[in-house]
């Protein structure tokens, strides 16, 4: 066959394939981009939020670049997502109508990748919602860290800049769930610094983040990839210990009510509507810590799924016992979390210890009687409360009375009342008060609601009411507050 005849020949087999649809050209490799957009109070998910997301470092060929057909999703009634795009390294941006704006800077996409977001209502519907601009010196992507290293955050934008989160192998942010992180706050500028990967416990592959607010609340998260030189091995590493007070490792916590402060905002990212979830895991020092551990690792396997995966790594400092609290969006009531912990260093790793807990259910409690504005109360009353659901084996509660003509004191039983729903008032120990007085006006409440599954060892807890007589949890304050005014004598 001569040169023409072949040609032709290519030609024909060409325009048959494009006629017969049989002309495959292959798709570039894919990933996914997925998450959860969660409340910034409770952590309930936000549905509505547009989520989309653009090649970092420009355009693939195959791309029309016009920016109306970038990959974009919204967020379902759980406020999760998913984008299936093209592999690289991108930026994902989340917005919402009076919400602030979320940017996320350094998301590499191989396989999946998990990117959750706490978005936060404008502060200003007025001002802008670009987020910052933010400029990191002194760290690049794939650099090799041996130790501290001295690096500067500038940031810029329509607004004020509100805080400058930095830390290694984490996204920083509220203290309450994310220290040890580095924070500046009413800044452009964190000036030079230094930050040592020594003090976050991570070794080998890990991340640099920044997290950046300006004050209407828009936030810019930026991502370096980053090695850390690991330390050399051990021969072998002893694990870590279960704790001995309280006794139980893993802890679930879930709070009825939203909830903005706790020493610093919660920021959580795990919940059921309305409320809060989060879990607290505490352990005992490993024996070779600190002088021959670096940190410890934690993983997490909830039912349903087949493995165990890295959720965090905390530094080994030499204290006697450790705490980390999980809020990670996928945690659910009624869904089993089974955490392991083991001490590392190099490429050593303990063996591990292991516990499991179940979140619980929110609840909530209401007063019955007296009730609200209620006349000719007898002077050794008895006070109801109904509990909204029966959550967990024993349900805990503390009854409170004020006198407000004195504005004091506060009469209280001495004993907590486990599973009980009424009350009878018999009289102030120790004083002479043996009933309230006449035509006197009073409130009443409860001030402490908390459910257990073991009252006596719990692995979860739901805290309806705890206005600051436990320091173990957030304060919650009750919703109800009743007043009566008691009879004649």
């Amino acid at each position: 066959m001569n040169r023409t005849k072949a040609l032709l020949v290519v030609v024909l087999a060409l325009g048959a394939a494009f006629l017969s649809g049989c002309l495959f050209v292959p798709a570039p490799p894919t990933g996914i981009i997925e998450g959860y957009v969660v409340d910034h109070l409770s952590g309930e998910g936000v549905a509505g939020t547009t989520v989309a997301a653009w090649p970092q470092d420009g355009r693939p060929e195959y791309w029309a670049g016009t920016g109306c057909f970038e990959p974009f999703g919204t967020t379902n009634a759980a406020g999760y997502y998913r984008l299936v795009v093209p592999e690289g390294l991108y930026t994902v941006e989340f917005r919402k109508d009076g919400f602030a704006t979320s940017r996320v800077e350094g998301v590499k996409v191989g396989s999946t990748t998990r990117v959750d977001i706490v978005q936060k209502p404008v502060f200003d519907p007025n001002c802008p919602v670009e987020p910052p601009k933010v400029t990191v010196s002194g760290v690049t992507e794939g650099m090799t860290i041996t130790g501290p290293i001295n690096l500067r955050i500038d940031a810029s934008g329509p607004n004020d800049i509100q805080h400058i989160y930095a830390a290694f192998g984490k996204m920083p942010g509220a203290g309450f769930h994310t220290n040890p992180r580095e924070i500046y706050s009413d800044t452009y500028t964190t000036g030079e610094f230094s930050i040592d990967p020594a003090t976050y416990g991570v070794s080998g592959n890990t991340t640099f983040e920044v997290v950046v607010y300006d004050m209407n609340d828009n936030r810019t998260h930026v991502i370096y990839r980053v090695f850390v030189t690991p330390a050399a091995d051990p021969a072998t590493i002893a694990a870590p210990l279960p704790p001995d007070s309280p006794t139980r490792m893993a802890l679930a916590v879930t709070l009825s009510k939203k909830v903005e402060f706790f020493g610093a905002p919660l920021d959580p990212q795990a919940a059921p509507a309305g409320g809060n979830l989060y879990v607290e895991l505490r352990w005992r020092r490993s024996p070779d810590d600190p002088a021959n551990a670096t940190g410890y690792r934690i993983y997490r396997r909830l039912a349903g799924e087949t493995a165990f995966r890295l959720l965090y790594t905390v530094q080994a400092t030499g204290d006697g016992t450790y705490l980390y609290r999980d809020s990670t969006p996928d945690l659910r009531v009624g869904v089993m979390a089974t955490y392991r912990i083991t001490a590392y260093k190099g490429t050593v790793e303990s063996a591990p210890i292991e516990a499991s807990t179940t979140p619980l259910p929110p609840w909530d409690v209401r007063l019955v009687s007296p009730a609200d504005g209620a006349t000719e109360v007898g002077l050794l009353p008895t006070f109801t409360w109904a509990p909204t659901a029966l959550v967990g084996t024993t349900q805990r509660y503390r009854v409170w009375i004020l006198d407000t003509a004195h504005g004091a004191p506060y009469y209280i039983p001495s004993e907590l009342l486990d599973n009980e729903t009424s009350w009878t008032f018999t009289g102030i120990p120790e004083t002479p008060y043996e009933r309230l007085q006449p035509h006197r006006m009073y409130q009443w409440g409860v001030d402490l609601a908390i459910a257990y599954d073991d009252a006596t060892s719990p692995t979860a807890v739901s805290v309806a009411v705890n206005d600051g007589v436990l320091e173990d949890y957030p304060f919650l304050m009750p919703k109800d507050l009743f007043t009566f005014t008691t009879r004649d004598w």
